[in-house]
């Protein structure tokens, strides 16, 4: 009986809820898509961690921290950070885009040994050589592409053998992208003696502030970050963004509630006979007010959905105006947004509920 009363009302002024829906929509679309780009750095950072754990991350000076790929270094450099104290081994690490196939990942067998916080254990198939034209494909990339043991790739205008198949990872650019020898790669992509990072593993974990201090002291080309700069940045980023994300929620919040309100005002207004015949018949005064409260966090929960499913593509173009995947809707996102909706619904609904609550129904009847 409520939820059908709750739908007749929804369909008697089609227009006056559907806007009042949609300034609840907008509201919560803005929130999301905003909190995406935090759950998604979030997410990225506690995934990157999980194989940087222990190590320190070197990139060229002036490439964002989370547009890490697009960095470039000269490998001579290599040499050079091998020399500080402390620096028991270097990784050095090429990431390429190649057209129609993705990410290409070119690195030595050493390496992989040094980046040993993920599962990176074949599937089917062995390992890549060095020196050979073989590559060791992730595998979302593989099932998604219906790549098998034994199949050709063509980077640029080589050709390579898929020799192996990791197991799923979990982490979206190895399960993504291929594998193979560092050398290899440079040649077909033309980028000789350059790479995107490297990876220091320290003699000791108390030797690793040291080896970034180092660095990024003594050499203007690249910067060092170990975890705890690592985090360091991100918490002061997401201060940033949610001191935004909260200012957006307010006036979301503070515009959808006054909008559902006075609609429920109205409503309450327009309905008083049919409020004091409910209540003339043995309706109570909870259910009244039960039934006015429901019917306004329906309206904000259903302009929460339709926010919450317009926000991928809100964080979609986000992604697309930062070339990479940061932005992340997450279930605890849509859930704290759904959960954010029917509170705006919930306090916006208890005066116009209260109100429809408190009358006479004889003075109601009376009321034209």
């Amino acid at each position: 009986m409520l939820w059908e009363n709750i739908v007749r009302e929804f369909g008697r002024h089609k227009f006056r809820t559907a806007l009042t829906i949609l300034g609840v929509m907008i509201g919560i679309f803005l929130v999301t898509s905003v909190s995406s780009f935090s759950e998604g750095i979030i997410y990225y950072v506690n995934d990157q961690i999980k194989i940087t754990s222990g190590l320190i991350t070197v990139h060229q000076s002036d490439i964002a921290g989370f547009n890490i790929q697009a960095s470039e270094i000269d490998q001579a450099l290599v040499s050079d950070v091998e020399g500080i104290s402390g620096v028991e081994k270097v990784a050095p690490i090429l990431y390429a885009n190649i057209d129609g196939v993705g990410t290409a990942i070119g690195i030595s067998k050493e390496g992989e040994n040094i980046l040993r916080g993920v599962n990176m254990e074949i599937e089917e198939g062995r390992d890549f050589s060095e020196g050979q034209k073989e590559v060791v494909a992730g595998k979302t990339f593989a099932d998604n592409n219906n790549y098998v043991v034994g199949d050709l790739i063509k980077i640029e205008n080589t050709e390579f053998e898929i020799v192996g198949i990791l197991q799923k990872t979990g982490r979206n650019d190895i399960d993504n992208a291929i594998n193979l020898d560092l050398p290899e790669l440079q040649d077909a992509t033309g980028k000789k003696d350059m790479i995107t990072l490297m990876m220091i593993q320290p003699s000791s974990p108390e030797d690793a502030d040291f080896i970034e201090q180092a660095i990024n002291d003594n050499f203007d080309e690249i910067a060092a970050m170990t975890d705890k700069s690592i985090m360091n940045s991100v918490n002061d980023m997401l201060g940033q963004l949610n001191a935004l994300t909260f200012a957006l929620g307010s006036i979301a919040a503070l515009i959808s509630g006054i909008v559902i309100m006075n609609v429920m005002i109205i409503a309450v207004r327009e309905r008083r006979r049919e409020i004091g015949t409910m209540k003339a018949i043995g309706a109570t005064n909870r259910q009244i007010l039960l039934s006015i409260l429901m019917e306004s966090i329906s309206i904000s929960l259903l302009g929460a959905v339709i926010g919450v499913a317009l926000s991928f593509g809100g964080a979609a173009f986000i992604n697309s105006i930062l070339f990479s995947p940061i932005a992340l809707i997450t279930p605890r996102l849509m859930l704290q947004s759904i959960l954010f909706a029917t509170l705006i619904g919930a306090v916006s609904g208890i005066l116009p509920a209260r109100q429809a609550a408190k009358l006479d129904p004889i003075e109601s009847l009376r009321y034209e």
